[in-house]
């Protein structure tokens, strides 16, 4: 077993090859974000739901104290101003996407794996910037024996047909070497078509919590690993046990 496989057994379980993420890390692009006002004790309730936690580079050394049963912590190895929409503060007058780690500093930091978006849909130096910095991340991670999850955001004002742009991305963080994919609800049609050619484990984005058990059937019937939540579920009632459903649905086998 190589390192890279070692490590993706952290927060992909071996017995069944499934897993659910929660992204903690957009606080770095949006401030304090509601309802993680307290961030270690909102995440302790939260580790044993879970199979890995993305965390940014300062939220990772704050969840001291886990045990072998709580999620496997997974670090943000670039920044946007791109969740900052035109309300915010400061809205982004340009496209920014920088690296802020290398796969060096996620494992010294002690992560189990590491995070970066892929934009499509911005100017093309943007893309070429993202697809530039994947195999990067990709070629050294592979060295140290770490994963990298490549969350595919097709949200970029050049968008024009929303699940071709979320094939692309995929395709184009495949090409990349990215050992896990995340990719957006598309539709049932391109879910298909994703699961034909993704050739590596693949998550689905929830849209929002309430759709999560939906969206994640849909993409188990077309080969989907498991599902991805982000920032904006924290702060909702009942999230331990939205949480808990939705792990025992993905962990649990099927019947017959």
């Amino acid at each position: 077993m190589n390192g890279v496989t070692y490590r993706l057994n952290e927060f992909i379980r071996p017995a069944d090859r499934r897993t659910l993420i929660l992204d903690s890390s957009a606080g770095l692009a949006l401030g304090v974000l509601p309802g993680l006002e307290d961030y270690p004790a909102v995440l302790k309730g939260v580790l044993p739901l879970l199979d890995g936690v993305v965390c940014s580079p300062g939220q990772i050394g704050r969840l001291n104290g886990r045990n072998r049963a709580d999620a496997a912590l997974l670090v943000r190895m670039d920044w946007s101003n791109t969740l900052r929409g035109k309300d915010f503060v400061l809205p982004p007058a340009e496209t920014k996407h920088l690296p802020i780690l290398s796969p060096q500093d996620a494992l010294d930091l002690g992560a189990a794996g590491m995070v970066a978006s892929f934009l499509v849909g911005y100017e093309e130096e943007v893309e070429a910037a993202c697809l530039k910095s994947t195999v990067q991340w990709a070629l050294e991670g592979k060295t140290l024996g770490l994963p990298l999850v490549i969350e595919v955001r097709a949200d970029g004002p050049r968008v024009s047909l929303a699940d071709k742009a979320i094939e692309l991305g995929a395709s184009y963080a495949l090409e990349g070497g990215a050992d896990v994919i995340v990719v957006p609800n598309p539709g049932r049609k391109s879910l298909e078509t994703l699961g034909a050619f993704i050739s590596v484990p693949w998550l689905i984005k929830a849209s929002r919590l309430e759709s999560a058990a939906a969206e994640l059937e849909d993409g188990m019937a077309c080969g989907a690993s498991g599902l991805w939540l982000d920032h904006t579920v924290f702060g909702l009632p009942q999230l331990a046990d939205a949480l808990r459903l939705l792990a025992e649905r993905l962990h649990t086998p099927a019947a017959g």
